[in-house]
């Protein structure tokens, strides 16, 4: 299969064009530089465990639970910055329930039905689970869980009934609210996560080429040339990787557990 380059994480059909021109912009550049076999497109329509655990990925991005809990051998480049979000390279999820659901509070969603986009998401699962888990007293605060595979089916779950509440990351949220207003306009959001580290650029190559990986990153980021696919996909830029992202995991998780809720049903 050679090398991949996957960009998934934020990929609404209308941002692939986006995406695809950000891709070029940093595929050329590391042609210029003279690194081989560099792929032509951005790999789609893959499985994310595929991706993650491929051995030739060039550039991907990967969701911070994941990456400390099953790919920590991937080497991180940095947590993008997006456009609305509160502190670089951080983000949080809206909690979001039907427009016309009564709930005023969290609380008021005991025995609700969740819909989450996989259990081991970080935002669909785990910053839910910790507003959560106060609340719970070491029961079951929701009624059953639904897993839906992907942020905007979660959206799609919780505005046709099938589910009463959601946490969608804010930027797949914005991401939706530009391009599918009618589902979007379905919710309401009701309250917020705290927040985490934005999925981070990572790659399978050596040092070497990941150092190469970073400077280029930076370039295009950058780089007025690429400025208008950048704002479609909300991208302002990126900042180191977080030193401490594997023990936040494990507190984050320390957290839950002790309040007798380390699952979100």
């Amino acid at each position: 299969m050679g090398r991949i380059a996957w960009l998934s994480m934020y990929d609404h059909p209308a941002q692939h064009g986006a995406n695809d021109r950000f891709w070029a912009a940093i595929r050329d550049r590391l042609r210029d530089h003279g690194l081989p076999d560099v792929p032509d497109r951005l790999t789609r329509g893959v499985a994310t465990g595929a991706v993650w655990s491929h051995p030739d990925l060039l550039l991907g991005m990967i969701c911070t639970r994941p990456w400390a809990r099953e790919h920590p051998g991937l080497r991180l480049l940095g947590h993008p910055v997006y456009a609305g979000t509160d502190r670089a390279g951080e983000h949080r999820s809206l909690i979001v329930v039907r427009r016309d659901d009564p709930a005023r509070d969290l609380s008021a969603l005991r025995g609700r039905v969740a819909a989450i986009n996989d259990a081991g998401s970080n935002t669909g699962m785990a910053l839910l689970r910790d507003r959560i888990a106060p609340l719970a007293g070491g029961v079951p605060f929701f009624r059953s869980v639904i897993t839906t595979g992907a942020h905007a089916d979660s959206v799609v779950a919780v505005g046709d009934g099938r589910a009463d509440v959601a946490a969608i990351d804010e930027v797949t949220f914005a991401a939706l609210a530009r391009h599918d207003p009618v589902a979007t306009g379905r919710l309401r959001i009701l309250d917020t996560t705290d927040p985490a580290a934005t999925p981070a650029f990572v790659t399978a190559a050596p040092p070497a080429v990941a150092t190469l990986l970073g400077t280029v990153l930076a370039q295009v980021l950058a780089d007025p040339v690429s400025a208008e696919a950048r704002a479609t996909l909300f991208l302002t830029g990126m900042v180191p990787p977080h030193p401490d992202l594997p023990a936040r995991i494990v507190a984050q998780d320390a957290r839950a557990a002790a309040a007798g809720h380390f699952r979100l049903s």
